[in-house]
């Protein structure tokens, strides 16, 4: 498997599910991650972002969750583009919606996990995903991330070990960790 960078090799279990793409896996891909309960106007940046890439040949990398991640995920997809979707429970459910099936089937998504397929959701799993998620990818966006939780917690962790280069769209919410304020 391709990694963006050589030190990143211990971010790998020796074991993923999957479905889909996996040549995706090596494909040229942006992370871009935040919160469930995003605001329209980040929604709306992500679908811009997600888009432009795929247009420019660059795979979207998510974690697949409500709000930015599945916003990022679907507005590649929409595109043409692809996606990797970084999955923290229900491998074995998510890969048999609707919303995913286009893509699945045309090559153009591969949605994995660290974790059995049909594994429910326990937050240890989604912090652990995360590592994946930014490993996967060359670069990384962080659309909004609270001042705790998921996000926020990921990005920090990737910047600790300096997996990737990172951005973060600032914005003027008091309530967000990426707040200018």
């Amino acid at each position: 498997m391709h990694l963006p960078y050589q030190h990143q090799v211990a971010c790998y279990k020796s074991f993923l599910f999957g479905c889909g793409n996996k040549a995706l896996l090596q494909a040229e891909g942006m992370a871009i991650v935040g919160s469930r309960d995003a605001p329209t106007d980040d929604l709306r940046y992500t679908q811009q972002l997600a888009a432009k890439l795929a247009q420019q040949g660059i795979c979207v990398i998510s974690g697949g969750a409500r709000g930015i991640d599945e916003c990022a995920m679907a507005s590649a997809l929409e595109v043409g583009g692809t996606a990797v979707g970084v999955l923290a429970d229900s491998l074995l459910k998510t890969s048999t919606l609707v919303k995913w099936r286009e893509g699945l089937i045309a090559g153009n998504l591969v949605l994995i996990s660290p974790f059995y397929p049909e594994v429910r959701f326990t937050v240890g799993n989604a912090m652990a995903r995360n590592k994946y998620i930014y490993c996967l990818a060359e670069s990384a966006m962080v659309v909004r991330a609270g001042m705790t939780g998921g996000t926020i917690t990921g990005a920090m962790e990737a910047l600790k070990h300096q997996w990737l280069p990172m951005q973060v769209k600032p914005n003027q919410d008091m309530q967000s960790a990426n707040s200018l304020d």
